[in-house]
């Protein structure tokens, strides 16, 4: 798995920050190989990505030399569009808090890259919209208290909010400090230990406006954004990153994804996503089978129904899962259950 690789934008916060208060890098008590390195990555362009696991240890080290435990919330303080690059320009020039949602979810390498950064999900419960991101580490928990920090407080800054839009915010990992010090920051609810990141936003807030949207100035934004996509490696094959999507999506939502969503995230056509996994000598119908095979043999072992099994894999009945296991496998699912079983017996 390949490090997260985070904005430059954020280190340039921290240092703006620690200018405010009189101080500098030097005065913290750094080793001298860590003032290197952030030397080193202070002096690239704002635009650019540098090491998220520096940017941790910074961190924790500033909370425990100046003793602020709530140092992300007062760094989210002096964000602006500049620190996030091309894509907080294009979320203070959009037309709406729905297209800048939608900037976010298609450029998002240009702010979290590697292949530990999972995109992130979009869905609607009633009305309530969620932007969610699953738990892959618990050693990235700080990237996302400081990005969802920096996102609120850039959102207030932008969009004219005559009441907050957030319900409230999930954390998949444990309070840092009090809870009242997140609440009275973000200002809603917020849970910790939950199942995923998520930011729960009112559905009528999508049609906000920013104080400056700039149809054409976010048209040439746009096109900068698509040229730096462009010139970043791919962190995995098409082929890898749909088999890890689909069998993350049948972990988590328990069901099979369109292949409209799978696209959407990757940022492309469903035609040329078809066309890519064609390249590969695979489809997207054959990578569902695959996953949903492999997953129903992770689930025969925690003992689990056939019924629920066919359910939590998209199936209309354990009948139909028991024909899709056959005609994949050759095997019956009673018999691939009890050799399944009797291997993490032996194991044992």
């Amino acid at each position: 798995m390949h490090e997260i690789q985070i904005p430059n934008g954020y280190y340039q916060l921290w240092l703006r920050y620690l200018s405010e208060r009189g101080l500098m890098p030097e005065q913290l008590g750094f080793s001298a190989a860590q003032l290197q390195q952030l030397q080193h990555v202070l002096s690239l362009p704002l635009d650019t990505q540098s090491s998220y696991l520096l940017f941790t240890e910074v961190i924790q080290h500033s909370i425990q030399f100046l003793d602020c435990p709530q140092l992300i919330f007062e760094l989210a303080a002096y964000i602006q569009p500049e620190h996030f690059g091309v894509l907080g320009y294009m979320a203070s020039r959009s037309n709406s808090v729905a297209e800048a949602i939608q900037y976010m979810m298609r450029f998002s390498r240009l702010v979290v890259d590697g292949s530990a950064a999972v995109p992130m999900r979009l869905y609607q419960q009633q009305d309530a919209l969620y932007l969610s991101w699953p738990l892959v580490d618990e050693k990235y928990s700080l990237i996302h208290e400081m990005t969802f920090a920096c996102m609120v407080q850039l959102a207030t800054q932008i969009f004219d909010f005559q009441h907050s839009p957030i319900r409230e915010i999930h954390f998949a990992h444990a309070a840092r400090m009090p809870v009242r010090q997140y609440e009275n920051f973000y200002r809603c609810k917020t849970l910790f230990k939950q199942a995923k990141y998520q930011i729960v936003l009112n559905l009528d807030s999508l049609t906000i406006q920013p104080q400056q949207a700039d149809p054409s100035l976010i048209h040439l934004l746009t096109k900068q954004a698509e040229d730096a996509i462009a010139l970043k490696p791919n962190v995995d094959s098409v082929l890898q990153q749909v088999q890890e999507m689909v069998a993350q999506y049948l972990r988590q939502e328990e069901n099979i994804p369109s292949i409209e969503f799978v696209a959407q995230v990757l940022c492309c056509s469903v035609r040329t996503l078809q066309r890519q996994l064609k390249q590969e000598g695979t489809g997207f119908k054959q990578i569902i089978e695959k996953e949903r095979m492999q997953r129903c043999e992770q689930l025969l072992i925690q003992n689990l129904g056939l019924s629920e099994i066919a359910q939590q894999l998209g199936y209309s009945d354990q009948s139909a899962l028991a024909r899709a296991y056959k005609a994949y496998t050759g095997q019956t699912l009673l018999k691939a259950k009890q050799a399944l079983q009797q291997g993490e017996y032996e194991k044992k």
